[in-house]
């Protein structure tokens, strides 16, 4: 077993060099490291809340990220919460030299009993976030499914093509920081006893220090989910926020 996630492990992150590599070894190649969610600052714990744009309607969408600095490597942990904080969604990434590789993700989902059952996803293609990309293209792939206990015999397949797209700058509390733009490409699939796709565009920002602030999906032509980083912090005033909802 060992073998084989250490097998899993150098595939990955040969695809991740390769897709940035592929067409030649020009000198266009540029690292973004930093530009991803700063795992130093991120060993405490920070809850990550996305308000909606032009939509006051949607409640904000709120991710506790936490970094891992174990001697079997690097790790970010990322944990999206409902607004009464019941999990969603966990996943576990794993830094390599030249990129973020996914190594778990669960759902949860809640049955008619009101209990939530976990679904373990595999993961096919686990490229997460590269850090070396190239002005001339590359599509780094991202491709997981999973059969949801809602719908048996059913299988979801998701897939993502990420691919570098330029830059651009976002204000976070008061502060300009720099950024950089991924294009996404998803295709959504259920096979079943008949086979459905939909296909969603997606645009990624970025910010050197910060991570993810800003993402725009394309759900239909009269409905985009658009949404941008408004706060970060401590877990405790998130659990703080919890309690007093209860009360009221």
């Amino acid at each position: 077993m060992l073998n084989n996630q250490i097998s899993m492990r150098f595939f990955f992150g040969i695809t991740l060099l390769t897709a940035v590599l592929c067409s030649s070894c020009g000198d266009d190649t540029r690292n973004i490291r930093e530009y991803y969610f700063p795992l130093k600052q991120l060993q405490d714990g920070l809850v990550y809340e996305y308000q909606a744009v032009n939509n006051d309607s949607l409640a904000p969408t709120r991710w506790y990220f936490r970094s891992l600095v174990l001697d079997s490597g690097i790790y970010l942990t990322g944990m999206n919460y409902t607004p009464d904080l019941t999990p969603l969604q966990f996943s576990r990434e794993e830094m390599v030299k030249n990129g973020m590789l996914l190594q778990d993700l669960f759902l949860y989902e809640t049955d008619s009993t009101g209990n939530q059952q976990r679904i373990d996803v595999e993961i096919i293609a686990g490229s997460v976030f590269p850090f070396e990309v190239r002005d001339s293209g590359g599509i780094f792939l991202y491709k997981v499914s999973w059969q949801p206990p809602s719908d048996p015999g059913a299988t979801i397949i998701l897939v993502k093509n990420r691919r570098y797209a330029g830059d651009t700058t976002f204000v976070f509390e008061n502060k300009r920081y720099d950024a950089v733009v991924f294009e996404v490409k998803e295709l959504l699939s259920h096979e079943q006893e008949g086979f459905f796709e939909r296909e969603f565009s997606t645009t990624e920002w970025y910010a050197k220090g910060l991570g993810l602030v800003y993402y725009r999906k394309e759900i239909a032509e009269d409905f985009i989910l658009e949404s941008r980083l408004a706060r970060r912090y401590p877990m405790e005033e998130l659990e703080a926020i919890f309690r007093q909802k209860l009360k009221e």
